[in-house]
């Protein structure tokens, strides 16, 4: 009897850390689509900056200058920010998949 009980506890909780692993693969998709989308914004961005700033001249210029300097610290800081949050999503599904094997 307890043989079947450690049975149907170890199943449940193997099912328990597969439904985790999917929802961190979910979870994984929507960021990595999400950063998709950003880089298409900012190649909308980069072609209409290459096409128009460049006639731009005086203080509009210079203020455009302070602001595409900002966007691309903040650019830089989205692609690293999302590709911290996709390798600790990974560790945590391999560390999840080290637990059902453990079962």
């Amino acid at each position: 009897m307890a043989s079947l009980l450690e049975s149907i506890e170890k199943e449940w909780k193997r099912r328990a850390y597969e439904a985790m692993i999917h929802c961190l693969q979910s979870y994984q998709g929507q960021v990595e689509e999400a950063i998709e989308e950003f880089q298409h914004g900012t190649r909308a961005f980069y072609r209409a900056n290459d096409e128009y700033v460049p006639h731009w001249q005086g203080k509009s210029r210079e203020a455009y200058e302070w602001v595409y300097g900002d966007l691309r610290q903040i650019e830089t800081r989205i692609y690293a920010t999302a590709d911290d949050l996709l390798h600790e999503i990974s560790r945590e599904i391999a560390r999840i998949r080290r637990k059902i094997e453990e079962l």
